[in-house]
């Protein structure tokens, strides 16, 4: 070999070698990068499904909730058929109209928004005797006008005469006197309902008899004796007592017994909760959420929930405290394994919490406001174990790394990835090209069929009546098909993009399935079809949109009659129930196992089609999967090669 010729091929193995290593080298390069992508896609995605985790609790948290309260609002449809437990503490049903307030359980709420009206006696039955006691500062005299008075027979008179006769006396300085008729009043008959200016008579001489025992000076323990049965009293709730008249009553006596202020105002913020709900009646009744209401409130930093509904003119409400909120609603919950995955916080309206613990700002969370959520509380949840979470992506991440050191495996993979890449690639070119076949096949059936009865009309201006009645049907009918087909792919673009607005109503599912059968029959002119349409004697009622749900039973009777072959004998069934429902069977060619999974995905025609030559667009049963999905239902498919194909659309039950 000359040196010219080594040369030659020295140099072609050199640019052999170079080229070679420069695409092993560009491989590694590509590989590498790759590798890096794919991390940083695995740690985005590892954000995204524990964010997802936190927001799948977030939803079942937020509906069993729901349900919680949903229950106690039953209760406000008869607040006084409630029963109470012992341990329901903490809680009352309420209910306020134009007569006043009334709470259950009874005789448990410390004070009211208002005080009911007593039976006062006429103030110029006194105008003499105060007079005297007034003007002429003559205290024995209106004690003497008086006196009569004290002797009615009627209550109010009575009571009204020997306040005025024991504040004459104390006045005179007959402190015994007054004493002892302050005792005869303080033992009056609560049932009585005798008031003077709008307080219970005994809540009066009661506190006046106390009051003129210190002022005597009298035994300190008889003091202390009348001083704590009066509190108790007021404790025990004997008397229905607005706010100021109760916080003046119970100060006065913690005065004489010298105690120190509450600490526990738990009560107090119950009552105060109902205050607000009787000061706001008009505007809860107006809120944007109709007649219903849920709100979260705090007194004394205490969180207070209320619940409320307004009906005509009355407004039954629901008051839980945090025991009961605790006792009742949120531990029975939140102990529950299926939520030990989370950390859940709940917030009233002013950010306090009121349930679970303060969680660090910088910790990954989900948040669900409470306009949003419909419920009186502001929702915060987080990993309750973020670190075990996190860890099986992190061991992925690390054997992903280790595979980038060995070169072949990467190489290898990079090749699969590509390859499956471009398959994709062409199955969704080949998918598209045989879309738009379809649907150029499609068009111009119902097309050449107008265009043949329109020339048949404008030739033949003496055609027959009856005859020139068929042309237009037929015409109709390729219109109408034209129109469907058009506006089944505006709508399956609509819904691709996410545009087709859904109206949700309460449906007859029976009646549309009906309705729908007889004008697929009119309409297609299916002759040689057979449908026998079985749907239960009571009504079944969904929430849903009856032209996508007619739509998506439409597409299916469609299938069924196309893939049918000969025997066109085609049934559907409505079931009642949860979920309702609707089966269309047909005893056609069948659906491969290995094509079910894929027959709902848009463009995906089965093999039969092709086979047979049936005529489609491939997008039919993926806009049955669009709508149900909408719905909230789901769509199954049994089928067995020869022996014909069932599907079955569930949609949840209600009205």
């Amino acid at each position: 070999m000359t040196v010219k010729a080594r040369r030659f091929w020295g140099l072609i193995t050199q640019k052999t070698t170079v080229l070679f290593l420069a695409a092993a080298v560009m491989s590694v390069f590509a590989l590498i990068w790759m590798g890096l992508r794919l991390v940083q896609q695995d740690r985005t995605l590892e954000v995204q499904q524990i964010e997802e985790k936190r927001e799948a609790a977030a939803d079942r948290i937020i509906a069993a909730l729901e349900q919680t309260l949903t229950i106690e609002e039953r209760k406000l449809d008869d607040p006084q058929a409630s029963e109470f437990s012992p341990e329901q503490e903490d809680f009352f049903l309420v209910s306020m109209d134009s007569e006043g307030v009334r709470v259950w359980p009874e005789k448990t709420l410390l004070y009211y928004p208002v005080m009911p009206s007593g039976h006062e006696a006429p103030s110029q039955l006194f105008t003499d005797a105060e007079r005297a006691e007034f003007q002429d500062n003559d205290y024995n005299r209106a004690i003497s006008l008086l006196r009569p008075l004290s002797g009615s027979e009627d209550p109010s008179t009575r009571a009204a005469a020997m306040l005025r006769m024991a504040r004459n006396m104390r006045k005179a300085g007959r402190l015994d006197a007054a004493l002892e008729t302050y005792g005869e009043i303080k033992n009056f008959d609560i049932k009585s309902n005798v008031t003077s200016s709008g307080v219970p008579v005994d809540l009066v001489a009661r506190r006046a008899f106390c009051s003129l025992l210190e002022e005597m000076g009298a035994d300190p323990d008889r003091l202390k004796e009348e001083a704590e049965s009066l509190y108790e009293d007021l404790d025990n709730c004997r008397w229905r007592l607005d706010r100021a008249s109760y916080i003046y009553y119970t100060d006065l006596t913690k005065e004489w017994l010298g105690r120190e202020p509450d600490s526990d105002f738990g009560p107090n913020a119950l009552a105060d909760a109902i205050v607000w709900l009787w000061e706001n009646r008009e505007s809860v009744g107006n809120m944007e959420q109709g007649i219903t209401g849920r709100q979260s409130l705090s007194f004394y930093d205490r969180a207070i929930t209320v619940l409320w509904q307004k009906s005509k003119d009355e407004i039954a409400a629901a008051v839980a405290g945090p025991l009961y909120q605790k006792s009742q609603w949120l531990d029975p919950l939140f102990k529950r394994d299926v939520f030990n995955s989370v950390s859940v916080s709940l917030f009233d309206s002013d950010g306090t919490l009121i349930y679970g613990k303060k969680q660090p700002a910088d910790i990954p969370s989900m948040f669900r406001a409470a306009l949003v959520s419909g419920l009186p509380w502001d929702i915060r949840l987080v990993n309750a174990n973020l670190e075990a979470d996190q860890s099986q992506f992190a061991q992925r991440r690390r054997l992903m790394m280790a595979g980038l050191g060995i070169l072949a495996l990467l190489v290898i993979a990079v090749s699969y990835l590509i390859s499956r890449a471009v398959s994709r690639e062409l199955a969704a070119a080949r998918l598209q090209a045989d879309f738009v076949s379809a649907v150029s096949h499609e068009f111009r059936t119902p097309l050449t069929s107008m265009r043949q009865f329109t020339e048949m009309l404008n030739e033949d201006d003496n055609l027959p009546a009856e005859k020139r009645r068929t042309f237009y049907q037929a015409q109709a009918r390729a219109t109408s098909r034209l129109s469907r087909l058009v506006e089944s792919l505006l709508d399956f673009g609509r819904m691709e993009a996410g545009a087709r607005p859904y109206r949700l109503e309460p449906l007859d599912v029976g009646r549309l399935v009906k309705t729908v059968v007889e004008e697929f029959l009119q309409e297609t002119g299916s002759v040689h079809s057979e449908i026998e349409c079985v749907v239960p004697i009571e009504s079944t009622q969904v929430k849903g949109d009856g032209d996508a749900l007619a739509q998506a039973l439409w597409n299916l009777l469609d299938n069924a009659v196309k893939y049918s072959g000969e025997n066109k004998k085609i049934q559907v069934e409505v079931e009642e129930g949860d979920p309702v429902i609707i089966r269309v069977r047909d005893q056609g060619f069948g659906i491969p196992s290995s094509e079910r999974s894929r027959i709902l995905r848009k463009f995906v025609r089965g093999s039969n089609a092709n086979a047979q030559g049936i005529k489609g667009t491939g997008i039919g049963l993926a806009v049955v999967k669009h709508i149900v999905d909408a719905h909230g239902g789901r769509i199954l498919i049994e089928s067995e090669p020869g022996q014909g194909s069932t599907f079955t659309i569930q949609l949840p039950a209600g009205g």
